[in-house]
């Protein structure tokens, strides 16, 4: 057996006791050590087939500490064969946190695709004998489970992902973190959460974390370090870069090469920044592996339209295109996105071969600058995940799921002589029945935007805003739209109309404003007959009729009349952002109260409207990106389902918009996309249109944009 014993890790009595004072006060007796073992993690080895490293805390009055091992039997005889050997012991004294020891051990000498039972311990009280299982030979298949950031709420919340988890994979041999297991770094009670969360499956399936941001902490000196507690609680491979021990390191598990970046200290070292460019690229051109997986914290393409790191692209992207790695898992943005197919590359016409995937086990997400970026290939939002990959022979397979157990997206990587990875989407069957990608995955046209206000005080459209409409005849594309000048933007809106050929080129009606007598906005057009029918929203958001024969002169037919199911007026207040439906001789009219929720009335006249029940059919919440305002913009029917295309915002003061999508079989019963927002970036009030080939999805506030399916 082989004790670890480095002095990098010995943190001495007293001397951290000074650091970092700014640390905020814990609760110190929940998770107080005692002579009794805790917190048993198990941690990979270079080589987790024939070693492993385990490691657990105890009081400090506990000096010395071992660990027994013996192949498991059922016979629990077994215990008799036990060898027992001395841990490796430090003490931590860290501000109010009660002192402790942490030991360790690696057990060496191991046989390959073995269960073994091990326990620690000593005079003070052993733990149960626990099992673990080596990891088998380069012919067998490898399964293991990757968790992005963990980080809060994580003995309520995250602890189920983990059960989950366990339950769905529990022959797994490793679990890779990717970052932030914790909010602060130097919070022994957040560790205890950790701990607790994972509860015995720490001590049964070997970690493999890379450190976060927040696993990090600025010393008082100014120096950026890893969390005071990340080396006594984890015995993790030292054959990385010197200085960055236990951070950057990798592991070589049944033909895959497991590797470790710490891309906090890249994001704030430009020495460390070289120091691991080159140690990676040492160790990926002498990789005898068939695969290659590396995991790190700051994406290299964010789902977020406000992160860009920039130095982790520019330094790694290069080295993982040349070196063929195969898969890439990052955590830091609480969202899910994963791309392969639509990766930036530097050489004209060429496709990357490594999949990226950003992740979030925990509960905290994201709540702003989520867009859909090109990318992308698939995501989703305010959904806490879990990922179990199999590895078998020259076939990776990818399984993203729910909290719950559901399985939300699949994919395999397939190996080709002398070519990039096949990728084999595996989405799931309900998810693509009930929400089909060509009308809820689209990627942003480079040109946008392709209409906004003119910028000209001098005219009444100096800026647009709000929903406009566009209707495609033939081979023309018209668009209502609501202009206003800064200057008197509260006292009118003007409805002005623009026409185009391809529906990206756009020019205004030489006749604009087309209508002057009434604010129009928010405006749902049809078109029966020879009429066209304009729901749109006026001043004091109330919703009005108006009708044409030409698309250019309206006449207004005065404010919808909608009653109650029991035929009584609506209670007074605003009721508009009008979006209509019209089958089998009934028209439905979805309106919205103060953004709060939206309702459903029905007509056969166009007189009196009445609710289909006074409940709304869609309400606000309880997801995170529309809990404070929803508003429908257009209904599509499409392969025997209706869906509804909303905006909404997930700040009580509307600072930012976000557009999404519902599905229903009746008009009146609505499912939320789990993938929704699939539009951020503040782009709003928008609504898919077919051009005779593919789905286009216009937003048109605050200028209009085009995005194109993906399909």
């Amino acid at each position: 057996m082989y004790f670890k014993n480095s002095i990098s890790k010995v943190i001495s009595t007293g001397t951290l006791a000074l650091w970092a004072l700014a640390v905020s006060a814990q609760n110190t007796d929940r998770y107080a050590p005692t002579v009794e073992p805790d917190r048993i993690v198990l941690n990979v080895t270079a080589d987790p087939s024939t070693s492993m490293a385990v490691n657990w805390r105890t009081s400090d009055t506990v000096s010395e500490s071992f660990a027994e091992i013996a192949v498991a039997e059922a016979d629990p005889r077994f215990v008799s064969k036990a060898k027992k050997y001395k841990a490796s012991t430090q003490k931590l004294v860290w501000e109010d946190t009660p002192a402790a020891n942490y030991h360790s051990i690696i057990f060496d000498n191991l046989q390959p695709g073995t269960k073994y039972a091990y326990r620690v311990g000593g005079e003070g009280g052993w733990s149960e004998w626990i099992h673990f299982t080596t990891a088998g030979t380069s012919d067998q298949k490898l399964s293991f489970i990757y968790y992005g950031d963990v980080q809060v709420n994580i003995s309520s919340l995250w602890s189920r992902v983990a059960r989950e988890a366990y339950a769905k994979a529990p022959d797994a041999r490793l679990a890779i973190y990717a970052g932030d297991l914790i909010n602060k770094a130097n919070r022994d009670a957040e560790w205890g959460d950790w701990f607790r969360g994972g509860g015995f499956i720490h001590s049964m399936i070997p970690a493999f974390p890379t450190p976060g941001n927040h696993d990090h902490f600025d010393t008082p000196e100014g120096i950026n370090t890893t969390s005071v507690f990340w080396r006594p609680q984890f015995t993790l491979p030292e054959n990385g870069p010197k200085g960055l021990e236990e951070t950057c390191y990798y592991a070589d598990v049944q033909e895959v090469r497991f590797i470790s970046l710490n891309s906090d200290q890249v994001d704030v070292s430009e020495k460390w920044t070289q120091v691991q460019k080159e140690w990676l690229e040492g160790i990926l051109k002498n990789n005898p592996n068939k695969w290659t997986v590396i995991t790190f914290h700051h994406p290299i393409f964010s789902p977020k339209t406000t992160r860009d790191n920039k130095r982790m692209r520019e330094t790694f992207k290069p080295l993982f295109d040349r070196y063929k790695v195969d898969l890439v898992l990052q955590g830091h943005d609480h969202t899910y996105a994963r791309g392969m197919v639509n990766i930036p590359m530097t050489e004209k016409g060429a496709q990357s071969g490594t999949m990226y995937v950003v992740s979030v086990s925990g509960p905290k997400m994201t709540d702003s600058n989520i867009d859909r970026a090109a990318w992308i290939d698939r995501s989703a939002m305010y959904t806490q995940l879990f990922h179990v990959v199999n590895v078998e022979g020259e076939k990776l397979s990818f399984d993203t799921y729910t909290a719950t157990g559901e399985l939300y997206d699949a994919f395999d990587l397939v190996k080709q002589n002398g070519k990039i990875n096949r990728i084999v989407e595996r989405i799931p069957a309900t998810a693509t029945e009930e929400f089909p990608a060509e009308i809820v995955r689209f990627k942003p046209r480079a040109g946008n935007p392709v209409f906004k206000g003119t910028g000209d005080p001098k005219t009444w459209d100096e800026k647009i805003r709000e929903r406009g409409y566009i209707l495609r005849e033939g081979n023309k594309y018209y668009m209502w739209y609501t202009g206003y000048t800064k200057a008197k933007g509260d006292s009118m809106k003007y409805l002005g109309l623009a026409t185009s050929d391809d529906g990206l080129k756009w020019a205004r009606h030489p006749k604009n404003p087309i209508h002057t007598t009434l604010w129009v906005e928010d405006m749902s057009v049809l078109k029966e007959g020879n009429t066209y029918y304009m729901f749109a929203e006026s001043k004091n958001d109330i919703a009005h009729l108006l009708t044409s024969t030409d698309r250019i002169h309206w006449k207004d037919r005065g404010a919808i009349d909608i009653r109650l199911k029991n035929g009584s007026p609506l209670n007074k207040g605003p009721y508009g952002t009008p979006a209509i439906w019209k089958e089998k001789g009934i028209w439905y009219l979805f309106y919205e109260r103060n953004d709060a929720a939206v309702w459903l009335a029905t007509s056969k006249d166009l007189k009196t409207w009445t609710n289909v029940q006074d409940e709304p059919v869609l309400n606000a919440g309880p997801e995170k990106y529309d809990a404070f305002a929803v508003a429908f913009n257009k209904i599509i029917q499409y392969k025997g389902l209706y869906y509804a295309y909303y905006h909404a915002s997930a700040f009580k003061d509307w600072r930012e918009w976000t557009m999404n999508v519902a599905v229903s079989k009746d008009l009146v019963h609505w499912k939320k996309y789990a993938g929704n927002p699939i539009v951020g970036n503040d782009s709003s009030s928008g609504f898919p249109l077919f051009d005779g080939q593919q789905w286009r999805f216009y937003t048109m506030h605050p200028d209009v944009r085009v995005y194109f399916s993906e399909k």
